[in-house]
């Protein structure tokens, strides 16, 4: 390892804990610097990620409550899970939906077409 290699080595290091390393001459200061927010996720594909995961978990609901070696009352269960998981889902596809529709008009109306100028 070459000295530089090293002092960039140290560099990312410190960086990673929060702290800058700045030379000064023969001294090397440590100081204590604010760390960089990670960056979120857009909420689309956060959406679109919750939208998996719901779907998975329908489909493992569906397994579950048509499982014939379950009892009567844990299929019951399994249905009912299955039956919110769906509610969730149908709300979060139909404010996408809404969203889409809003977006489109946005647009339409942005190069002048409203309805009436439409024939």
């Amino acid at each position: 390892m070459t000295r530089e290699h090293g002092k960039k080595e140290i560099r990312k290091r410190l960086e990673n804990d929060g702290l800058e390393h700045k030379e000064n001459g023969n001294t090397g200061l440590v100081e204590r610097v604010r760390k960089k927010r990670k960056r979120l996720p857009s909420l689309e594909r956060l959406r679109h990620e919750l939208v998996y995961q719901l779907r998975e978990s329908l489909r493992a609901s569906q397994e579950k409550m048509n499982n014939p070696e379950l009892t009567l009352a844990e299929r019951h269960h399994w249905t009912q899970i299955h039956t919110y998981t769906a509610q969730v889902l149908n709300t979060i596809l139909r404010d996408l939906q809404l969203k889409d529709w809003e977006k489109r008009l946005k647009e339409l109306e942005q190069n002048g077409l409203t309805y009436k100028t439409l024939p």
